[in-house]
């Protein structure tokens, strides 16, 4: 088989074929052409319409190359090829809008989760019949590819540790391709980074993936570039609003028993089933699809807190009733209707959708043949560390009649 080219705006031509090839026809990673990398962001970067599809498709292309750099043997090559191509198999619409969700209603089927169950084959997320079609274990098991290998590796666990940190470490192929395509799809020029110096520097020595000393330069590019991107972009205020009246609207749909099955959906397919209920959910899709959004009445910044107000908020990310009992309360104290009052909070969320954006450890070989971590090497990599990401730890929106009274009375409803 000859294969095909793929033309990618940010890698250029793309050749595929045999595995590769077979696991991109297969349904479940087609469906990922109708989730948006970035959520709901596109209101804010109009841009920023692409998709899981072609970051996964990158991130293969990412992990190609970093195996014939750091001259992995064709099997680890292939395995590395397959979880990078497969990591995101799992994702749900609107990718991380929903995360807490997944936590607090269905908690069987994070995206992480779902995606290890497609592939062992465990879970069907398809429906309706597709002709000729084969399941991803079938086509890893005809290429000699152990399925619950590749299902451990999508999680940064591999018996071979550079394996696992390549897909999911401190400077991986996930975050590499992410970086430079939702930069480029946004406009906003922090995502850029020095892609081939960081591949050409990257090292296999004692069963770690480090850097070379030559790169600690384009490591701690990369780094800075994370943790503006997490502040410009994805943390926006008015992307988080967005996301926080859609994931109420689902919330709503959860509780009145509608939905259920919203994993299995994409994008557009949500909003639809949302925009066909009656009441708040249609509303809110309406609001979203004409981009008329809730206002921030609030940012708040940790250090506007105290320690007994940080904790009240973090209980009330925990469990979600107690948030959603919060903002019934405020809602109340304004006149507002149910739902017309979000709380959204970046910190513990930033905790749960990308741990790995504090992460400044990776190994660094020195001239001498010692391995230092990166924070002992570079004084930014600890700086980026304390950094606060986003400026605003709790922000509170509503429609903007309410804004005046909520920025008045949110402490003492909230804590008395």
């Amino acid at each position: 088989m000859d294969g095909k080219i793929i033309h990618d705006p940010l890698h250029g031509s793309m050749k595929i074929k045999g595995l590769i090839l077979e696991l991109v026809k297969t349904p479940e990673f087609q469906r990922l052409r109708g989730i948006k990398q970035l959520g709901l962001a596109y209101l804010v970067f109009p841009g920023a319409n692409h998709t899981r599809f072609e970051h996964s498709l990158g991130t293969y292309y990412v992990s190609k190359r970093l195996g014939e750099e750091v001259e992995l043997d064709e099997y680890e090559r292939t395995l590395l090829q397959v979880g990078a191509l497969l990591h995101d198999i799992g994702h749900g619409p609107f990718s991380h809008t929903f995360e807490q969700i997944y936590k607090h209603y269905v908690k069987e089927y994070d995206h992480m989760h779902l995606g290890q169950n497609l592939i062992l084959g465990k879970v069907d997320i398809i429906e309706g019949e597709v002709e000729d079609r084969r399941l991803i274990p079938e086509i890893l098991d005809e290429y000699g590819i152990e399925p619950k290998e590749v299902a451990d590796l999508v999680l940064g666990r591999c018996h071979k540790r550079y394996l696992g940190q390549a897909i999911h470490g401190d400077v991986d192929v996930d975050q590499l391709d992410y970086l430079m395509r939702d930069a480029h799809y946004t406009g906003v020029a922090h995502g850029i980074v020095d892609f081939e110096r960081i591949l050409k520097t990257l090292k296999i020595h004692e069963d770690e993936l480090l850097v070379d000393e030559k790169g600690v330069e384009a490591v701690e590019g990369m780094m800075v570039a994370r943790s503006l991107m997490y502040s410009r972009v994805y943390f926006h205020h008015t992307v988080k609003i967005a996301e926080g009246m859609l994931t109420r609207a689902l919330e709503f749909a959860l509780e009145e028993d509608h939905l259920w099955d919203f994993w299995r959906m994409n994008d557009c397919r949500v909003l639809v089933e949302l925009e066909d209920l009656e009441g708040y959910p249609s509303e809110i899709v309406k609001r979203i699809k004409y981009r008329d959004l809730f206002k921030g009445a609030v940012l708040a910044s940790a250090d506007e807190l105290s320690t007994e107000e940080k904790r009240e908020f973090l209980n009330a990310y925990r469990n979600i009733k107690k948030r959603q009992d919060i903002e019934r309360r405020l809602a109340d104290a304004v006149g507002a209707r149910e739902g017309e009052v979000i709380i959204e909070f970046s910190i513990a969320d930033l905790m749960l959708s990308e741990p790995r954006l504090k992460s400044t450890e990776i190994g660094v070989l020195l001239h001498d043949g010692n391995i230092q971590p990166l924070t002992k090497v570079t004084p930014l990599a600890n700086a980026l560390k304390r950094r606060q990401t986003p400026r605003w730890a709790v922000l509170i929106a509503s429609p903007s009649k309410y804004v005046e009274e909520i920025r008045r009375i949110w402490k003492k409803v909230i804590f008395g």
